[in-house]
């Protein structure tokens, strides 16, 4: 299993825009099935999972490249700094095919 994880900014008029700061993760499960593979896990367990992932890439613990999405922003025309989108709310969307696949 695939999931692709893609960061947007809301903006005040609602629209959505792309950072392009696209992640990822795969997996799988081994050894020899005999019933079909269920993920089934609950929508919060996803969610948190999501979150992690995309700060995974932070440089150091418990901290967040707030920068980095502060000049994604920046390079569409949004002028933002990074303390400003540190204080923004965040929503994690989960798609249908992500709730089919996690059965929730």
């Amino acid at each position: 299993m695939s999931m692709k994880m893609t960061q947007y900014l809301r903006l005040s008029d609602e629209s959505m825009i792309r950072l392009d700061m696209d992640r990822g993760v795969s997996a799988s499960k081994l050894g020899r099935l005999v019933e079909p593979v269920s993920w089934k896990r609950p929508a919060a367990d996803v969610i948190s999972e999501v979150l992690y992932l995309v700060q995974a890439d932070a440089p150091e613990p418990n901290s967040f490249a707030w920068e980095q999405y502060a000049e994604a922003a920046r390079l569409r025309g949004i002028s933002v700094d990074a303390e400003a989108l540190r204080d923004l709310p965040h929503t994690v969307l989960l798609s249908d095919e992500i709730a089919a696949t996690y059965e929730f």
